[in-house]
């Protein structure tokens, strides 16, 4: 099937034209330049990139660019990455947007009218309207010609897409494949680890990392950064130490039980009307003993025409100074008394006064928990105060070094790890530390000064941190030297060999478990009986289970499957059972199939493309 459809169809690139947005084309008319020769200096300037001699501007690119990694975090590698990115799937648009032309697919005048007569963008009053249609082509600096072409552009593509996918379809001997979808195997499994083998005994030499580092310079690259030695006082690292004894807390509740009570309420209900004469008529009405709840109905209002909803029961108010200004202008004193009309928004209200509550203290044992809060924020609040006041002396005192100021304060020394500008993970997240550590003060001419900073006070919304910071080393963008990326050549390689002797270990485990039916250290615990969708095992397990080939003598069948650097799964396959009568299948199949046409098709539409990327991309 597959060589049928590359014969018809050698350059559908299905799934790049499905991803083309109609506005944001990069090459028709906005972003694209064609253009023939060599790479001159101008087309360096005006390209990031040519696909079969025409070019990729490189505004454009910057600008989408620049769109991408505005707010990723990560050094210049990890930036230069998503740069590769945006420049592929640029690429790719262009490639899709060829083979749209290539293939001659027409669309006519009369196809583009229908298409954007039907897009709801240009409705007004539920119908196309043309004036709508050119104001907003106007406003996104269209003409109705260049946007009719891009339309064409797209249709083009999407009628080849329906081609390909409309005619689609799986051979009978394919959906026959339904009664191995529900087969099950019987296996018998262990999990193991390093354990297996004799990974301890790895050991990579001084020359071993020297090589890696001098074959491999780009992978050090790293971003402008320093070392820093600090101290910090924090209301974290404090409120470690404060304690707020049981004394305190009785102490202050004696003291201070006006503060820890809950406060005086008031229930009431209203009426409101939107006429003067009919609120003053109701009030009298009220005033000669008429029955509240007889005039809310009488008078009722919907929730369109009151602000209150309807007439009745407002609820329970505190009586404070957070009690509604029209009900304090009510001045109601007991229960069962009625206002005069008071004037709000849109109308007027009477209030009626349904119940009073006094104020209450809390117990003790309830309250106790929102004094232990309070005494603890007046704790830690007074003691970074305390410690600020001593940093801010010792500091007048001009400390030779940062350790001698942190033996005057009673704070630990600390010392960071190479910190970069952007580094989320530091001190440096906190930009006013982030700015004096690469201050002019602390470096000059590219060396660190050793200067101890001033108290800097970093207040964020979940907790206050005080620092004073002293920049030790400084490195610049570039290359790192090999002794600062010793240690992490040798985790690198230490974990590539761990690696292939963990697989190693585990190949020569089924060698010995298929030539005598056991191996060293493997002893199989558990039965299971899977079938493709198990999840009482890990899925990739489950597939390597099925990749497995049954022998025709029935012996057992071992594979591996390696969940990660330190562990694996070792099976022994031992029966499979296959139901005699299957179910068709071929709706399924139909996208895995659709699916791997576009990874060969979109594989072999680039192997024929030429790409040239412009030697200045920063790639």
């Amino acid at each position: 099937m597959m060589e049928t459809i590359r014969t018809a169809a050698n350059n559908i690139f299905v799934k790049i034209i499905f991803a083309i947005i109609i506005l944001c084309f990069i090459f028709t008319g906005v972003g694209f330049l064609g253009f023939s020769g060599g790479n001159s200096l101008r087309d360096q300037q005006l390209y990031i990139a040519k696909v079969d001699g025409e070019g990729i501007s490189r505004a454009e690119f910057e600008a989408q660019a620049r769109a991408v990694t505005a707010k990723a975090g990560g050094d210049s590698s990890f930036i230069k990455q998503i740069r590769r990115n945006v420049l592929s799937h640029q690429i790719d648009n262009y490639l899709a947007y060829k083979f749209s032309q290539s293939i001659g697919v027409a669309i006519s005048n009369d196809q583009i009218k229908k298409f954007i007569k039907k897009q709801r963008d240009f409705f007004k009053n539920g119908k196309f309207d043309n004036q709508t249609y050119l104001n907003l082509l106007a406003e996104n600096h269209f003409t109705p010609d260049s946007y009719a072409e891009i339309i064409r552009t797209v249709l083009q593509q999407q009628q080849t897409v329906n081609a390909i996918v409309n005619s689609g379809f799986v051979l009978p001997n394919d959906s026959e494949i339904g009664s191995l979808k529900n087969q099950t195997r019987n296996v018998y499994a262990t999990l193991v680890d390093t354990s297996i083998g004799g990974i301890d005994e790895l050991n990579v030499t001084l020359d071993d990392e020297q090589k890696y580092y001098d074959e491999h310079p780009k992978e050090f690259f790293k971003s402008e950064r320093v070392k820093v030695k600090y101290i910090v006082a924090s209301e974290d690292l404090i409120r470690k130490t404060i304690v707020v004894t049981e004394s305190d807390l009785r102490n202050e509740y004696d003291k201070n039980i006006k503060n820890y009570s809950y406060p005086a309420k008031k229930a009431y209900s209203i009426i409101f009307v939107t006429d003067k004469e009919q609120a003053n008529k109701i009030a009298k009405e009220l005033s000669s003993g008429a029955d509240f709840e007889k005039m809310v109905k009488t008078n009722q209002q919907d929730n369109h025409t009151s602000p209150y909803g309807e007439n009745s029961f407002l609820g329970w108010f505190a009586d404070d100074d957070s009690l509604p200004k029209f009900l304090k202008d009510a001045k109601l004193n007991k229960v069962g008394k009625t206002s005069l009309p008071i004037a709000v928004d849109d109308g007027y209200v009477i209030v009626k006064l349904d119940g009073m509550q006094p104020k209450k203290f809390m117990d003790y044992d309830y309250a106790k928990y929102q004094i232990d809060s309070k005494l603890t924020k007046q704790k830690i609040q007074q003691a970074l105060e305390k410690q600020e006041k001593m940093i801010n002396a010792a500091l007048k005192k001009s400390p030779k070094n940062i350790e001698e100021l942190a033996e005057k304060v009673g704070l630990e020394v600390r010392t960071s790890d190479w910190i970069t500008f952007n580094d989320k993970f530091s001190i440096a997240s906190h930009p006013e530390v982030r700015d004096v550590i690469f201050s002019d003060e602390m470096i000059v001419d590219e060396k660190a000064t050793n200067k101890i900073s001033d108290l800097i006070t970093a207040d964020r919304n979940y907790g206050k941190y005080d620092f004073v910071v002293q920049t030790v080393d400084y490195r610049p963008e570039g290359i790192a030297p090999f002794d600062e990326v010793k240690d992490e050549i040798h985790k690198k390689l230490f974990a590539e060999m761990a690696k292939k002797q963990f697989k190693s270990n585990i190949d020569n485990a089924l060698v010995q478990l298929n030539e005598k039916g056991s191996a060293k250290n493997v002893q199989f615990a558990k039965k299971y009986t899977l079938n493709r969708n198990s999840t009482e095992i890990d899925q990739n397990v489950v597939n390597m289970v099925f990749n497995l080939h049954p022998l025709a003598s029935g012996k057992p069948v071992y594979g591996a499957e390696l969940l990660d650097d330190k562990t694996a799964y070792i099976v022994a396959l031992t029966k499979v059972d296959t139901p005699k009568e299957y179910k068709d299948i071929s709706s399924e199949l139909l996208p895995i199939l659709l699916n791997d046409m576009h990874y060969y098709l979109a594989t072999d539409i680039r192997s024929k493309a030429k790409i040239e990327i412009m030697p200045d991309a920063n790639l």
